[in-house]
């Protein structure tokens, strides 16, 4: 055979098979488009690991704004709007929605990643993300994250929901330093938290009142998972410094008089450790 003819017997198959499959790809979507929805599948994809949402609570979510989706067909809704309503609820992460050829709607949904906790003395509870995102404490489930107590300015409303960033910048002097505050520590935080040996020692963070000696900058104390000692950071700049001081002292001078022997140690001061019996 020879060489044009092969050339042109290859086009006209490809060309047959590319036909076959942009006419069998129209046929299917114009199928889908005509099915109507029998089914929607909620799928959480991280819920061995959270479980702040729930199908039940998808499902509910659609039921409240009377937003119908059984029955109707397929061609008729808009997943990308439906992403988009889904996405609007604090805890949605990402979110993804698609039929399939059978008239299932499936929504995949994946959680936000909540770092810590707050527990504020005024009865303030809410979590930080790890995509910097401040979302409030539900009742039917908790998450084991590092804790922090005490009493302190936020700069932001009780009923606050969203992103950190968007309070930076803005303007007003006492907001600015509030939120500059808690950036720092939450960034503390999360070194404890990335950290094993610190996340495993560290129970609780609390937060007091402002030393006059560092500009009014609250004081933090941590708290370790055993015995009665209280570790006090002073202000959260130079953690890392600290929490280098205070294993160097665990190391060496607790080494000697046990663990138990200080009730109180202090970091605040540099190049030395104050402790009380």
């Amino acid at each position: 055979m020879k060489r044009p003819l092969v050339i042109t017997l290859n086009v006209l198959s490809w060309t047959a098979i590319l036909v076959y499959l942009l006419l069998s790809s129209r046929y299917t979507r114009e199928r889908k488009q005509q099915r109507p929805c029998r089914e929607v599948r909620v799928v959480v994809l991280d819920s061995a690991e959270r479980g702040f949402i729930t199908p039940a609570m998808v499902r509910g979510w659609f039921a409240s704004e009377k937003i119908p989706l059984v029955g109707r067909e397929l061609s008729s809704i808009n997943t990308l709007e439906l992403e988009r309503f889904v996405r609007r609820r604090g805890y949605v992460r990402s979110a993804r929605v698609y039929a399939s050829i059978d008239g299932v709607l499936t929504i995949e949904i994946a959680q936000r990643k909540p770092v810590m906790r707050f527990n504020t003395d005024d009865g303030y509870n809410f979590y930080v993300t790890d995509d910097g995102y401040v979302l409030p404490q539900q009742r039917q489930f908790s998450c084991y994250v590092p804790i922090v107590t005490g009493r302190f300015e936020l700069p932001f409303p009780r009923d606050y929901v969203g992103p950190l960033d968007s309070l930076a910048g803005g303007g007003e002097k006492k907001v600015e330093k509030n939120y500059l505050f808690l950036a720092k520590l939450i960034n503390f935080v999360k070194f404890v938290g990335y950290d094993d040996f610190w996340n495993a020692f560290i129970v609780q963070i609390r937060v007091n009142g402002a030393d006059p000696q560092t500009e009014g900058e609250p004081q933090v104390e941590i708290v370790p998972r055993a015995g009665d000692q209280v570790i006090a950071l002073g202000g959260i700049d130079a953690y890392e410094q600290k929490l280098d001081k205070l294993m160097s002292f665990y190391r060496k001078a607790v080494l000697y008089e046990g663990w138990d022997r200080y009730r109180y140690v202090n970091l605040k001061y540099k190049d030395q450790i104050v402790c009380v019996k």
